[in-house]
């Protein structure tokens, strides 16, 4: 089961442009990637625009396979993990690369901190330039989060 979330950027009217993201959404994973890899409203709106994805940052593509040596045992990582092929530079995946249509939300802040999808944790960029973190729930109270690492400029 994934930790589901909600990545979006706040427009001038307050309003939120965002998209699902299936895997991985707790603050020690999604909040840190955003913080290290979408730090200005462009590369945010870039990530946004792709959709709603699996996962935000994996080498991993929708059809890959375990690699086998060559007695047709499992390779793994020193980890311990599979060894998976084909691979790619680490980037989101996104569900348009399975053929599904974009899906991108434009909402109200309260529709987007709703969990309408199941999300527990949204992620908000906000109009200053700072990720904002929320663990959401159903009839729970939204509560602010923080994103470990990181100190916002307001």
């Amino acid at each position: 089961m994934g930790t589901r979330s909600r990545i979006g950027y706040e427009l001038p009217d307050h309003s939120v442009v965002s998209v699902y993201c299936h895997w991985d959404g707790y603050p020690d994973w999604t909040g840190k990637q955003l913080v290290q890899y979408y730090q200005n409203r462009e590369d945010v709106q870039e990530l946004i625009d792709g959709g709603s994805m699996s996962s935000l940052r994996t080498t991993h593509l929708w059809v890959t396979a375990a690699v086998r040596d060559e007695d047709g045992k499992i390779v793994e990582n020193p980890d311990g993990s599979w060894v998976m092929s084909p691979t790619r530079d680490p980037q989101p995946l996104y569900h348009t690369e399975r053929g599904e249509e974009v899906s991108v939300q434009h909402t109200t802040f309260d529709e987007f901190v709703s969990g309408d999808c199941g999300e527990e944790y949204t992620y908000l960029f906000d109009l200053n330039g700072n990720w904002k973190a929320y663990k959401i729930g159903w009839q729970s109270p939204v509560e602010r989060v923080e994103i470990p690492g990181y100190v916002t400029a307001a």
